[in-house]
């Protein structure tokens, strides 16, 4: 039996080739709706229509590259450094609030030199922390009965939300918290009703605090709320989208008949490129979108539900839940169901950092589907 059992720990399964498809896929529809969306921004700022396709297509490349490699390295080894990349990803968010950092579209959240070198360290964050709380939640099971055990996740968490906080970064800030409380929650976190109102009121607090340090954050609350109001300056964005959205029909205009790119819809190529996609593929092509979208969810899920290592089991949860809640809220903004936030759609949205992190994660959520049928080793 022991014999059966050292075999099984050391041969080396599949990846979840189904996963990968759907990952590739979306990936490759992101490319083509970026290079739609952005050719007239592109066309304009920098005199070729294909400047900023160019780009992302670079980094899909670099991207896909690092997943494959990743891939086919053990995650149990991220155990060793997680700690430290952890330290290193919290000193590049702190650079961002000092003199190095880069300001861009009115908000400074970047380091780096020049326009080509320029990187956004919270992306950076989002699979460390889940890497770090989940090392610290493995090695520590024993202090896991009762909400005392967490005070290191917490802690974490806190570091990277005063950080995030003076980066005036709601909306990264909301997804690292959705990151570590779905790696907390899964290691099977048991509290009493008096905790999670404590915790719901808590949060709730920081929260309301979050939006009434800034009168640009508030000024988008109240436009959403008065939806027909303001449509020249606080709500001209979600009124586009929905323009745009609403333009499309059944089979919408046809790829690259957008109207709304042609800078009527800021940020088309960013934040709202599901709006142009809605537009030029209509109900049926954006529909068929979601589906590729759920299914990406649920096989996440199903990973790290089916996982048999307590650690796999962890990070698989963390990172798919960060790519859930991203595009859950970026649907949502774009389809004027909650508050402007400035969340990207994986895959999709424009930027070289997101899309080279997201698929370096998928790498990591590959090789836990590739060894998740081992046998656990706590």
């Amino acid at each position: 039996m022991k014999k059966e059992v050292d075999i099984l720990k050391n041969k080396s399964g599949a990846i979840d080739f189904g996963m990968f498809v759907i990952t590739i896929t979306l990936l490759c529809i992101g490319l083509v709706m970026v290079a739609s969306a952005s050719s007239y921004h592109a066309l304009i700022f920098y005199g070729d229509s294909n400047h900023l396709f160019v780009r992302q297509l670079i980094f899909a490349v670099v991207g896909v590259v690092g997943m494959i490699i990743i891939s086919k390295i053990d995650y149990k080894k991220y155990k060793k450094w997680s700690y430290l990349a952890f330290i290193f990803a919290a000193i590049l968010l702190l650079l961002v609030i000092t003199p190095l950092g880069v300001t861009r579209n009115g908000a400074k959240r970047w380091l780096g030199v020049g326009e080509v070198l320029q990187f956004q360290p919270s992306e950076i964050m989002k699979p460390v922390l889940v890497l770090a709380i989940a090392t610290y939640l493995s090695r520590n099971t024993k202090k896991l009965n009762d909400l005392m055990g967490y005070i290191v996740p917490m802690i974490m968490l806190l570091i990277v939300g005063l950080l995030m906080y003076f980066q005036k970064h709601m909306s990264g800030l909301l997804v690292l918290g959705v990151a570590a409380m779905s790696v907390i929650f899964t290691s099977g976190i048991k509290l009493k009703a008096k905790t999670i109102m404590a915790v719901v009121l808590i949060v709730g607090l920081a929260g309301a605090a979050f939006i009434f340090a800034d009168s640009f954050r508030l000024q988008r609350i109240f436009s959403f709320m008065n939806p027909e109001q303001d449509i020249k300056d606080g709500n001209w964005q979600p009124v586009q989208s929905m323009y745009a959205i609403g333009s499309g029909g059944l089979l919408g205009r046809g790829l690259g008949q957008s109207r709304q790119k042609y800078l009527w819809l800021p940020e088309a190529q960013n934040d709202f490129i599901f709006s142009i996609l809605c537009e030029e593929l209509g109900f049926v092509g954006s529909s068929l979108v979601l589906m590729l979208f759920a299914c990406f969810i649920f096989k996440g899920y199903k990973i790290a539900m089916t996982c048999k290592d307590f650690y796999g089991s962890l990070i698989a949860a963390g990172v798919t839940s960060i790519f859930a809640f991203q595009i859950i809220v970026n649907v949502a903004v774009v389809t004027c169901t909650m508050p402007v936030t400035g969340m990207p759609l994986p895959f999709f949205s424009y930027g070289g950092t997101s899309l080279f992190i997201n698929l370096c994660s998928m790498g990591i959520l590959l090789n836990i589907s590739k060894n998740c049928n081992k046998v656990r080793e706590d």
